[in-house]
């Protein structure tokens, strides 16, 4: 969710968790969406992934590119992260050409919307716990 006060221009920058490898992200974003697959889930050993989409040229590594490294989680699919301290910062998929994706907790500014919609929901972990109503599946 973006804070009242602290609201977007026109880029947002973020960084891995070493601040070795830093990008910056130029607005509009296309979405932003909570991702409940398994390989998100286990990639970044969570509940699921919050990503925000960007068409790939407004996505620029400004800092540390020499950190970055990529694995192929599946074909047509990268997962990059820092070599240095592991963080998962990007993802890009021939079945998402031209998009880049970025972990909206590596953001160290606030993004131009708020995160809306589940991805993969029938994908959950079964072990959280939702409201009655199953979230909506993001389109």
């Amino acid at each position: 969710m973006l804070p009242d006060d602290d609201a977007p221009v026109g880029e947002a920058r973020g960084r891995c968790m070493c601040g070795q490898v830093r990008f910056v992200a130029r607005f509009p974003s296309r979405f932003c969406c909570h991702c409940h697959c398994e390989s998100c889930r286990r990639a970044h050993g969570a509940a699921f992934v919050t990503w925000v989409g960007f068409p790939a040229a407004q996505v620029a590594i400004v800092a540390g590119g020499d950190a970055v490294a990529a694995y192929a989680s599946s074909p047509g699919t990268r997962r990059t992260f820092c070599r240095d301290c592991g963080t998962r910062l990007f993802f890009a998929s021939e079945r998402w050409p031209g998009e880049t994706h970025v972990a909206l907790a590596c953001f160290d500014d606030p993004v131009d919307r708020p995160a809306e919609g589940h991805a993969f929901f029938a994908e959950h972990a079964r072990w959280l716990r939702w409201p009655v109503e199953p979230p909506t599946e993001a389109t």
